[in-house]
């Protein structure tokens, strides 16, 4: 086991996640960068979501594809315009995409972007689009972000429907090409560092922020409430 990792949580957290799907449309679509070759099905179901008018933007990173304190493009992922264009050849209309402010070199930072821009436009609503095993990462660090921001939405996840396990794609930082399977791990081992270091939310958090939404008992837009939101226990008015 990884250290700081429960079992029974990964497996509550990632299953819920994965049947998270918003059943109606949904105000932002959270579209997070991906590296070289991990992107498979993404702009398919991003498209699809926009066609079928279960989502009213897309929401892409700011960056060029930069590694973490690096000013070179395209060392990390095909970076911010070569998404946009690929979104407009799937036909998502371009007057549809939107960029996040600039930066963004890691998922937590892309996350704070993303709510971020939310909170401008006031949109209350989103879904997370991102692999499945990046999914429980992603939602961690947008509960996070609600927390440190005040900003409440109710967000939701989608993924693709299918999944190559074995195609060999790029891991964290565009650095390690292997197996897709054999990067799920690494998530986990990412996941129990950054809860230890505060930049996810803990499981006890992420299960009280479901509840909460599903029950429909989230005070959506700003807050007056920090890090104490969506701890079990709280009243229900939160």
């Amino acid at each position: 086991m990884i250290d700081n990792l429960d079992s029974r949580n990964i497996y509550q957290a990632t299953t819920m996640l994965l049947s998270g799907r918003p059943t109606k449309p949904v105000d932002v679509l959270f579209f997070h960068g991906r590296l070289f070759g991990d992107d498979t099905g993404l702009f398919e179901l991003a498209a699809d979501l926009v066609k079928n008018k279960m989502v009213g933007i897309v929401a892409l990173f700011g960056n060029e594809g930069e590694r973490v304190g690096s000013n070179i493009p395209f060392e990390a992922n095909p970076g911010k315009t070569w998404y946009r264009k690929q979104l407009i050849e799937y036909g998502v209309p371009p007057d549809q995409i939107i960029f996040a402010a600039e930066g963004g070199y890691h998922t937590e930072l892309e996350s704070d972007g993303f709510l971020t821009l939310a909170a401008e436009k006031g949109w209350l609503s989103g879904a997370i689009l991102t692999q499945p095993h990046q999914l429980l990462r992603a939602t961690l660090g947008m509960v996070r972000a609600m927390q440190q921001q005040w900003y409440v939405m109710n967000v939701y996840t989608v993924t693709p429907p299918t999944t190559n396990w074995n195609e060999i794609v790029f891991g964290s930082q565009g650095m390690e090409a292997k197996p897709r399977v054999d990067h799920i791990v690494d998530e986990l081992v990412r996941v129990a560092k950054y809860q230890q270091d505060g930049g996810l939310v803990s499981f006890t958090e992420l299960f009280a922020y479901l509840e909460k939404r599903d029950r429909n008992e989230l005070v959506l837009g700003p807050t007056e409430r920090g890090s104490q939101l969506f701890t079990r226990g709280l009243p229900s008015g939160i």
